[in-house]
């Protein structure tokens, strides 16, 4: 009997001893857990984060290209050439973000609108905030945002003084911010509960998830004390990542800068919503030890498989960040099974690039490729057009909407031009050009044929003498 109660008694020690380890060590557990969870939800905020500043400043960079494009031929042509007035009437539509066309002002009170539109006698040109934005700008640069009060949405002014002479001549135009407002309530989940931007001068949410709060003012004095807080660290200059109070919650805060813009991407994500899933399994973790470790490991396997799958990019060329060959064609691909018939594949060669790698050497060369990758990027920069290099000076584009030869032909003119433009200057012995193959898909059924015809294409365009396209 002793000895039967001695081994009880070993068993209940034994358990006594036993179980308060384990539960430290769940309790050990969850807490690394949850700190693991919240490392991975930081690393997921600031990713996602840094895709979408991404993508607004490669949107306020083409917005910003596309009317120097037109500043500078308006510059060659002159304010007396009728040309330039005809110019100025192809702007409108020519880009979703203004889509009124560019508007120019002087301070002898001309004024022409682009769109038509014809100012009341009141008007004085040199008393709006656009013309006077401009005076301090010789290239185009974004304004302070404002509410559309016809619209109820947020718009801003680019403009920039020309360099006509005599008079002072400003030339701009608005744009419209639903592009930010899109990428907001695209960003926004489950996880991140709030995605706004907002001006750096005078704090105004240009766009935000929650619509509601778009044209209101971001101050220590908000409504919410989660905008209160996050005006705060705007107020003390804090960028990066931060953990607040909100109304109902820590949050965890990311601010990020927009080049160009003056503007701030602020992205939110609930702590509590982070560890939601942790609380509902936390009790019975506690009572089942060998459970707890495998949801656990389930959870911080699914956590993980998430995190991989967003830091799992797009297959990159490393030197120019554009799509390598096989990227590009994988998303060509998509695009001719998701919208048949429809597109222009145009493949593209630097003529006498070889001469830069033999007179200046290959940094330069790839300098160079950077920088023809960047017009690339800046001119074919619709939701649908496709960048990629294929190799060496070889580029490719896809642009994936229906599109017929006269736009394709106005577009390579247009292009060709611009590449003139970005390197006669720089470059001029070695007389950097561009030569352009294209293939329609309307006369292609497979990818395959498209690249062919546009590689017979291009061979044309090459035999010909260079500087030039060749459409098949």
């Amino acid at each position: 009997m002793k000895a039967k109660h001695h081994y009880i008694w070993t068993n209940i020690k034994l358990v006594c001893t036993i179980v308060p380890i384990v539960l430290v060590m769940i309790i050990v557990y969850f807490m690394l857990v949850r700190q693991e969870i919240l490392t991975l939800s930081r690393e997921k905020l600031t990713l996602e984060s840094q895709y979408y500043a991404e993508e607004i400043s490669a949107w306020a960079k083409s917005v910003l290209s596309e009317a120097t494009i037109y500043k500078d031929m308006i510059e060659k042509l002159g304010l007396q050439n009728e040309a330039t007035y005809e110019l100025m009437y192809t702007s409108v539509d020519s880009h979703e973000a203004y889509p009124f066309g560019l508007y120019l002002g002087d301070d002898q009170g001309n004024y022409f609108d682009a769109s038509g539109w014809i100012p009341d006698e009141d008007f004085v040109v040199t008393e709006r905030d656009w013309y006077k934005e401009g005076l301090k700008h010789d290239r185009f640069a974004f304004g302070e945002p404002y509410v559309d009060a016809m619209t109820g949405g947020t718009c801003v002014s680019i403009s920039s003084r020309l360099k006509t002479g005599p008079a002072v001549t400003v030339l701009s135009a608005d744009v419209y911010l639903d592009y930010a407002s899109r990428l907001s309530a695209e960003i926004a989940s489950d996880k991140i509960e709030h995605a706004f931007f907002v001006t750096r001068d005078s704090r105004l949410i240009i766009a935000d998830s929650d619509a509601s709060m778009i044209g209101t003012t971001l101050s220590a004095e908000h409504e919410s004390m989660l905008y209160q807080n996050v005006s705060r660290l705007l107020d003390a200059g804090k960028t990066g990542q931060h953990d607040i109070l909100g109304d109902e919650s820590l949050y965890l805060v990311n601010i990020s800068t927009i080049p160009d813009t003056g503007w701030y991407f602020v992205t939110c994500m609930n702590r509590n919503e982070v560890l939601k899933g942790l609380w509902r399994i936390e009790f019975p973790m506690m009572l089942i030890a060998v459970i707890a470790s495998v949801l656990l490991f389930l959870l911080t396997s699914l956590f993980s498989k998430e995190m991989s799958t967003i830091r799992t990019k797009a297959r990159m060329d490393p030197l120019t960040k554009l799509l390598n060959r096989e990227g590009f064609e994988e998303l060509v691909r998509v695009s001719l099974a998701d919208r048949p018939k429809q597109g222009v594949l145009m493949i593209m060669d630097m003529d006498n690039f070889k001469l830069i790698n033999d007179q200046l050497g290959h940094p330069v060369g790839d300098q160079v490729l950077r920088e023809f990758s960047a017009l690339l990027e800046n001119y074919f920069n619709r939701n649908k057009d496709i960048v990629g290099r294929l190799g060496g000076d070889e580029f490719a584009v896809f642009v994936g909407r229906d599109i017929i030869p006269s736009e394709t032909e106005g577009m390579l003119k247009k292009f060709i031009s611009l590449v003139h433009q970005n390197f006669d200057g720089k470059y001029p012995d070695q007389k950097l050009s561009t030569s352009i193959g294209a293939g329609l898909a309307a006369n292609s059924d497979t990818y395959e044929l498209l690249y062919q015809n546009a590689d017979k294409a291009l061979y044309e365009a090459k035999w010909n003498g260079k500087d030039r396209f060749q459409i098949k």
